[in-house]
């Protein structure tokens, strides 16, 4: 199986229904079994041993591949993945996948037996993550769309000319930040994020200038349906609406799209700008998080606001 993802999945050439998990240097990180498809169910049981137990990103990718693989079979309507306890369920959770068993002491390793963890995920939920391809979204001034290595350069003049006007509202970056290399590498990153369903990354463009970005991390599904948005625009192009225009759109694709039930922001309790772009989109105030970011060397409070889904769409 081919993928631009971190790792590659090969079938192991002893066995019909054994896989091998790779990392880019064609290493050797996991392996995996599948069973004979159940036709009453329409189940597919997996067995995942994975040697990167703490690597976040090469989990998730090898978990995104096999969903991708596994659910191609029309027949198959849930996928069920059983791993040792020590993994990084995190993984699991953010692709939308339900922890539905645990078998005590079942498995043993190195002298030591451990809990078995099943996870599971249905062709529904499945579809619903993959709901996630390039999106452009078109409104009266503004176009929202992907970023993608290829913006690398615009991305970085628009860093570089905003850096005084961000600066009071970001997080501290060193110099490495400011070079295209790093913009590309900070890109791809979150293309995979996108890929995978827990990021969504938009330039704002207008007459085809990158003048602000939008973002929705921490991105779950499951019982919990949220995500946290994050964005900035041009100095020159605040005051125009533009922002409230791009809030407005994002979120009705990730509510309509993405069937999202609930988006948070944060916002510095003295950004009356940030804080009137979202009561201006029908935010509600959550409360006050102290010491929230870490911003030029001081910890910086925060008001945090949310929106549902039934509130949106009055």
């Amino acid at each position: 199986m081919e993928s631009d993802f971190s790792v590659k999945i090969q079938s192991d050439k002893s066995s019909q229904t054994e896989y091998l998990v790779k990392d880019k240097s064609d290493i050797i990180v996991g392996r995996f079994s599948t069973s004979e498809l159940n036709s009453q169910s329409k189940t597919c049981d997996i067995n995942l041993k994975f040697y990167r137990e703490y690597d976040y990103e090469l989990l998730s990718d090898t978990l995104s591949l096999i969903l991708k693989a596994t659910f191609k079979d029309a027949n198959i309507f849930k996928v069920n993945i059983r791993v040792i306890e020590t993994i990084d369920f995190n993984a699991f959770i953010d692709l939308g996948f339900t922890l539905e068993g645990i078998f005590s002491q079942n498995q043993y390793l190195k002298g030591e037996y451990f809990d078995e963890l099943s996870f599971g995920i249905t062709r529904k939920e499945y579809n619903l993550m993959s709901k996630y391809s390039l999106v452009e979204l078109e409104g009266p001034n503004v176009i929202l769309k992907n970023l993608t290595a290829g913006n690398a350069e615009g991305l970085l003049e628009y860093y570089e000319k905003n850096k005084k006007h961000l600066e009071p509202f970001e997080p501290t970056k060193d110099s490495t930040f400011y070079t295209v290399e790093n913009q590309t590498k900070i890109l791809n990153k979150n293309y995979r994020e996108f890929l995978n369903g827990v990021t969504i990354e938009l330039g704002i463009f207008k007459e085809e200038k990158l003048i602000g970005k939008i973002k929705l991390s921490r991105i779950l599904h499951g019982s919990l349906k949220s995500g946290v948005l994050g964005y900035s625009i041009d100095e020159d192009e605040q005051g125009k609406g533009y922002m409230k225009e791009s809030v407005n759109l994002f979120l009705k694709y990730a509510f309509d799209e993405c069937e999202l039930h609930r988006i948070e922001a944060s916002a510095l309790v003295n950004n009356e700008k940030s804080i009137g772009v979202l009561t201006g989109c029908g935010f509600k105030m959550a409360g006050i998080n102290e010491k929230y970011l870490l911003i030029n060397g001081k910890w910086m409070d925060h008001a945090t606001y949310y929106i549902l889904k039934e509130e949106f769409e009055k």
